[in-house]
C-alpha cells in the first residue's frame, strides 16, 4: 500500500470525516496509516473580509490547531506531529486565490508526502475544497494528483444537489485517468427526504464501489467511525493491486 488521495464533491462534505474512517477502519486490519492535509485552512471569515489581507510574516503556519490536521492526528495510532502531517496552515479560507498563494511552495509538499510514505505503509491525503480548486500558483489539486499518479476516494456529501455535484466530479477523475478507489457517501442533512433513493442513484451511476454509508453524526472529529466503511477490503485490495 501507498498513498491515496480523498477528493471532495465540494467543501464541508465530510473529507475528514472519511479520512478518520478510513485510517479507523484500516488500523483495524493492522495497516499503519497516517493522514496527511498539505493545505489548511480556516472556515472562519467575517462577512466584509478586508481585501487582499495577507499574513506578512511569511511563516507556513498562521496557527497549529486546525480542527482537520488535529482530527487526523487523534484517528492515528502512530506519533505524528502537526508539522508531519500539514505543510501549511492559513488563518482565512482561500490562500490559494491571494498573495498568500506565493508562500505555497509544492516542493515542500512533496518532500513531506515523500517522507511519510516512506515511513509508514499508507497515507491518506486530504485535498481542501473541491478537486480542480487552485492549489498553488499554476497547478490544481488535480494537476498534483495526476503528477503522483495518486488513486482516488470520492467523498459525496448528501444533501440537495450532491447527485450533480457526485458526477461531475466523478467524470473528472475519469478524464484524469487515475483510478477511483470508491466513493464513501458522508450525510451531511439530517433532514434530507429521500436518502435511500440518492445513495441507490449514486451507486447506479457512479463507477466505483461504495465504501461505506456514515450517518449524520454530531461531532464526527471525536467519534469512532470505522465500522461505517463496510467494503474496506477492496480498498485494500486495490491498492495493492495498483502499487505492484
Amino acid at each position: 500500500m501507498s498513498s491515496f488521495f480523498v477528493a471532495g464533491t465540494d467543501t464541508d462534505v465530510g473529507k475528514t470525516t472519511a479520512c478518520r474512517a478510513i485510517i479507523q477502519a484500516l488500523q483495524a486490519k493492522g495497516v499503519r496509516i497516517v493522514g496527511y492535509k498539505p493545505i489548511a485552512c480556516s472556515c472562519e471569515e467575517g462577512i466584509y473580509p478586508v481585501e487582499n489581507q495577507s499574513n506578512e510574516s511569511q511563516t507556513d503556519y498562521d496557527a497549529d490547531n486546525n480542527s482537520d490536521v488535529l482530527a487526523l492526528m487523534d484517528a492515528t495510532n502512530e506519533p505524528v506531529s502537526y508539522q508531519e502531517v500539514n505543510s501549511y496552515t492559513f488563518a482565512h479560507s482561500l490562500p490559494m486565490l491571494t498573495r498568500d498563494k506565493s508562500r505555497i511552495k509544492l516542493s515542500k509538499i512533496d518532500q513531506a508526502l515523500t517522507t511519510l510514505v516512506k515511513k509508514y505503509q499508507s497515507v491518506v491525503v486530504e485535498g481542501s475544497f473541491g478537486l480542480l480548486t487552485p492549489m498553488a500558483e499554476g497547478k490544481s489539486f488535480a494537476d498534483w494528483v495526476v503528477e503522483h499518479k495518486m488513486p482516488i476516494v470520492l467523498v459525496v456529501g448528501i444533501k440537495e444537489g450532491c447527485i450533480n455535484h457526485a458526477l461531475l466530479t466523478a467524470q473528472v477523475i475519469k478524464q484524469l485517468g487515475v483510478p477511483l478507489l470508491g466513493w464513501i457517501a458522508n450525510r451531511i442533512n439530517p433532514c434530507l427526504g429521500h436518502y435511500k433513493e440518492v445513495i441507490e442513484i449514486l451507486e447506479a451511476q457512479i463507477d466505483a464501489p461504495l465504501l461505506g454509508k456514515i450517518p449524520y453524526i454530531h461531532k464526527p472529529e471525536s467519534q469512532e467511525l470505522g465500522h461505517y466503511l463496510t467494503n474496506i477490503d477492496r480498498l485494500m485490495y486495490m491498492q495493492t493491486e495498483l502499487v505492484k
